[in-house]
């Protein structure tokens, strides 16, 4: 037993010497931080799908990079959720996708680079992941809804079919349509119901909900999710709820404003109305409090009032008028900052170039010798 692990263990060393890298154990606190810090770069990084929850952390190695810092190849296990990835929310919030509803579940392998400075850059990710299969799912639960393709008639109708309740229930300025089916489901048993999910996208027109509309934004992101359920076939109950991602500004044409302007709401800080005084409006003005902060050109023979703050505007402008222009007193603006001059400081030409991290072209793979890896998962799947 004793020489078995003896050869294992050189094996790993010869395989990792040639470049220097370095298990870690998988409950590492850096390594633990990098990891929820992976996953959320990834998911910020992705544009379509869900959001995906750290399960637990397989395998890490390390490469030291000198001054660059450590190069960290993490081999991550992650779930699906149920949030879009355009939703503002954070993947730690997002409820995990029971096993009722085909969990997908897969692994991501991750490269990361950490700075001596305490910075973490996403460097790659590969992302593999697959839904439970179907007979699994019937062993655990007969009766549950199994996945449909989302260009399927029923999952198009059950999309089209919920967001027509939501249009007709809706405060929104204008309708909202179909972008893009994500998922849906369908089930016999013990009733016929159809689940879908969707992306929605604002229409080019006011909000009729009789109306299928076209885009409003070709080419924009999607401004909403939604969920919806349509159980039974003659008399439909029909579910919908949806998620604005973030909202948008309208423009209300002067014939929906009599009944539509009342519902619409902006997120826009509001602007004051500034009047703006003509000349004839100018008049001699005597401020109560003087800015204390002045930007004085004296001439050659300028003489400056010293009386009271309150008078001292008044003064200048006078005492300027006597002299000719000799003297100038200029308020800053309301945005003055003082910026002082410097000069630029010279790059030394003897300064050594910085140093460039180096990257693995093929992700390692050597089972670790730690204990501790595979982690502990977070979550309970079956």
């Amino acid at each position: 037993m004793f020489p078995l692990i003896w050869i294992f263990l050189t094996t790993n060393t010869l395989c990792v010497s040639g470049t220097s890298l370095v298990h870690v154990p998988c409950d590492d606190k850096t390594v633990e931080k990098l990891s929820r810090l992976a996953v959320t770069y990834i998911n910020e990084d992705r544009t379509t799908g869900y959001k995906f929850a750290l399960n637990r952390i397989t395998n890490v190695q390390a490469h030291q990079q000198g001054p660059a810092g450590k190069v960290y190849y993490l081999d991550l296990d992650v779930l699906e959720t149920k949030c879009h990835v355009l939703s503002p929310k954070s993947w730690k919030k997002c409820a995990i996708r029971p096993f009722m509803e085909t969990q997908i579940s897969g692994n991501c392998n991750t490269t990361v680079l950490h700075t001596p400075e305490g910075f973490s850059y996403l460097y790659s990710y590969d992302c593999t992941l697959v839904p439970d299969p179907p007979e699994k799912l019937r062993l655990t639960c007969p009766d549950c809804p199994l996945l449909l393709p989302v260009d399927s008639n029923e999952a198009i109708a059950a999309a089209r079919t919920s967001l027509l309740k939501y249009n007709k229930q809706s405060t929104l300025p204008v309708s909202l349509t179909v972008n893009t089916i994500t998922r849906a489901s369908h089930q016999s048993s013990p009733f016929p119901a159809s689940f879908v999910e969707y992306t929605v996208q604002e229409c080019s027109i006011a909000a009729f909900p009789e109306v299928l509309c076209e885009p409003g934004h070709e080419g924009k992101e999607p401004v909403g999710f939604c969920v919806g359920e349509v159980l039974g076939h003659s008399q439909q109950d029909v579910k919908v709820s949806c998620e604005i991602f973030r909202p948008q500004v309208h423009v209300v044409t002067p014939t929906q404003q009599g009944d539509k302007f009342s519902k619409t709401t902006t997120h826009n800080a509001h602007i004051p109305h500034i009047h703006k005084p003509s000349f004839q409006d100018v008049g001699r003005v005597t401020p109560q409090l003087a800015d204390p902060v002045y930007q004085a050109i004296p001439a050659s023979d300028s003489t400056l009032p010293t009386s009271s703050s309150e008078s001292t505007e008044s003064a200048e402008s006078d005492s300027s008028e006597e002299a000719g222009g000799s003297v100038r007193a200029v308020k800053p603006p309301q945005n003055f900052r003082y910026v002082p001059r410097r000069r630029r400081r010279q790059i030394p030409t003897s300064t050594a170039p910085p140093h460039s991290p180096v990257f693995l072209s093929i992700f390692p793979s050597a089972p670790s010798p730690f204990r501790s890896c595979p982690g502990v998962s977070r979550y309970t799947t079956v």
